[in-house]
């Protein structure tokens, strides 16, 4: 017969092995939800997590505390349960072992509020880690903004300035951000400056101030873009305006570059220079004047 010591040890080591297991289960969650979406659209949920010492128990999507997608993969039958409510149409659009990504569609206002995801480890454990994000659905889009302050054409020795403005109001509790763009990329912080709001509760604009030498050595036309969104997953709005130096590429016998400039500018040789003073020539009537 045993001694009532061994026992207690035997029992011990069962107890030291089994807290080893848990202690070796180790699960981190991640989301992503976007901040904002429209109203009849869409908007993409995705749930990452890593998980090691055993395998997924479960995995469930939750909208303001009411349970709309799981997935249990012991469940052979059911593994997958989707259910659509009357704020949003749900589709599974991607699954693999570290992530799973919804699709929401024919989103309603009501469809705003906190979306959480939580993921479950096996048996023995059963641990569990849930992350959420808040979304806020609009009833309307954004308007494009305004620009104030733009000319039809510039000298190369100016200073290019104008403004942007939001159209309308925002709405409560949303902060529009504005960006300028030059052909399409956004223009260096350096270039852009802050500007107060035109009227209660507009949110504040935004300048841009580029020297007009910066449009000559884009050709002596760039196309300039201000947008308005709410966030990367919100559409934007864009108004558009495009900047003209006109004297950039004036080649003649008043040109206001000289052909010494003119192949600094363009990067030519003396003979660049040389065949510059014979396009001045022959436009001056084929006649040089000493």
């Amino acid at each position: 017969m045993r001694s009532p010591l061994a026992f207690f040890f035997c029992v011990c080591c069962i107890a030291s092995e089994m807290c080893k297991g848990e202690s070796s289960v180790f699960l981190q969650v991640a989301v992503e939800v976007p901040s904002y979406a429209m109203t009849g659209g869409e908007a993409t949920l995705g749930c990452s997590f890593h998980l090691t010492g055993t395998p997924i128990y479960s995995i469930k999507w939750y909208h303001n505390g009411t349970e709309f997608y799981r997935f249990v993969p012991t469940e052979r039958a059911h593994a997958i349960s989707d259910q659509s409510s009357g704020d949003f149409f749900v589709t599974e659009v991607f699954r693999s072992d570290q992530r799973v990504t919804l699709s929401l569609s024919r989103l309603k206002p009501s469809a705003s509020g906190n979306y959480l995801c939580e993921v479950m480890a096996e048996h023995p454990s059963f641990l569990k880690e849930a992350v959420a994000g808040e979304m806020t659905v609009l009833r309307e889009p954004l308007s494009p903004p305004v620009i104030a302050g733009a000319q039809h054409s510039y000298h190369s020795s100016e200073e290019i300035e104008i403004k942007c403005h939001p159209r309308h109001a925002s709405p409560t509790g949303y902060a529009p951000v504005l960006h300028w763009l030059l052909d399409g990329r956004q223009v260096d912080h350096e270039l852009v400056r802050p500007l107060p709001a035109r009227r209660p509760q507009h949110a504040p604009g935004l300048a841009l101030h580029l020297p007009a030498t910066q449009v000559v050595a884009a050709g002596g036309s760039v196309r300039a873009e201000c947008r308005i969104s709410l966030g990367p997953h919100a559409r934007s709005h864009s108004a558009f305006t495009t900047l003209m130096v006109t004297d950039a590429l004036h080649i003649g016998p008043h040109s206001y570059l000289s052909a010494a400039g003119l192949s600094t500018i363009f990067g030519c040789s003396w003979a660049c220079v040389l065949l510059e003073c014979a396009v001045i020539v022959l436009l001056d009537g084929g006649s040089v004047r000493i």
